[in-house]
């Protein structure tokens, strides 16, 4: 009866939203249309992003504006959750908002790199972050050189593993961005219990990101094997240090293969191999979408009045956003309405 107190709040308030997702009908409709302001008509029609594009021109939004305006649904529908979470429940949505954070770190930095202007890209966020976190983007948009950038991370918890690299001699955007992602996934691991109290909760929590690491260590692995013809000591380097399904003894398998033959053999007897139908060892990125969404909507569907429907809700619309932006750049290079449903 708690666990049901505790969560009906939520949860109808999750459902009401989930009730605005896009639908498979909804995805051939904008897949089909003839350009990307037939596109952003289509989607303005929708009760998710009417708000979000009312009183913008369609015909003159940029790219980077239109990304930032889908990037802000996902904010805004964070926000609505965690102003209707209980105490324990932001919590878990605190430890989850890293994963906003990272993005932006890392987003900012290429503009860093690119020697564009931070600050006109991240000023539609800033209310947002400073709601919820310890960077300050004031200080990070005036960041002129890598350096800077990192020096004005000084105070957050993302200073240190990117301070170490200046050890490196000339540290690419990569190892920035890798040690960034290294660290947020294991600290998102590490910080699981305390942020995490109920032992169901914790559990489903384990199954969901501990899924989402082994899948990403399976397409690093292959990406690295591969395509780049990495040593099985650089490889190791790129890792998520966390083992779910995915054991010590299997990674090995997979790193140290002699070839290509003997390493999609080790990849068709993991776990995931075994227990998901949609498992394709030729397509990792497929196959990462497919296996979460099948986590999340069976966790969700099993455990109703659990954090299963919070980060469930949150996966799905982040995804929603990934097809739709897909979308877009197929309907702007003048794909074909298949051809574009193939890449969603």
């Amino acid at each position: 009866m708690g666990r049901l107190l505790e969560y009906s709040g939520i949860t109808t308030k999750i459902r009401a939203m989930k009730s605005r997702l896009l639908t498979d009908s909804d995805y051939r409709e904008l897949s089909g249309t003839k350009s990307v302001t037939d596109a952003l008509v289509y989607l303005k029609k929708k009760p998710a992003y009417s708000l979000l594009f009312a009183n913008r021109d369609e015909r003159s939004l940029h790219r980077n504006e239109i990304e930032n305006i889908l990037t802000k649904s996902v904010y805004m529908d964070y926000q609505k959750l965690y102003r209707f979470a209980s105490a324990g429940q932001r919590k878990i949505l605190d430890l989850y908002f890293g994963r906003y954070e990272t993005s932006l770190i890392k987003r900012c930095m290429r503009m860093v790199f690119d020697h564009r202007d931070v600050n006109p890209d991240i000023d539609t966020f800033l209310d947002f972050f400073r709601m919820h976190s310890d960077i300050d983007l004031a200080k990070i948009s005036t960041s002129r050189t890598v350096e800077e950038f990192v020096e004005n991370l000084k105070g957050s918890i993302y200073y240190e593993p990117l301070k170490r690299l200046s050890g490196l001699d000339n540290p690419s955007l990569w190892d920035y961005e890798t040690a960034i992602d290294l660290f947020y996934f294991k600290s998102l691991w590490d910080r699981r219990e305390a942020a995490v109290k109920d032992k169901d909760d914790l559990k489903i929590f384990e199954e969901a990101y501990g899924t989402k690491n082994d899948l990403l260590n399976l397409q690093w692995i292959s990406r690295s094997k591969l395509k780049f013809h990495l040593s099985p000591a650089q490889i190791y380097a790129l890792l998520i240090p966390v083992h779910y399904r995915l054991r010590k003894e299997t990674i090995r398998s997979l790193v140290e293969a002699s070839g290509e033959e003997e390493f999609y053999a080790a990849l068709r007897k993991t776990y995931y191999a075994r227990h998901f139908s949609c498992f394709n060892p030729s397509d990792l990125s497929e196959t990462y979408a497919c296996v979460r969404h099948m986590v999340h909507a069976r966790l969700a569907k099993q455990e109703p009045y659990t954090i299963a429907t919070m980060i469930g809700y949150l996966y799905e619309k982040e995804h929603e956003i990934d097809r739709v932006t897909s979308a877009l750049e197929g309907i702007r290079y003048g794909l074909p309405s298949e051809e574009i449903l193939k890449y969603i």
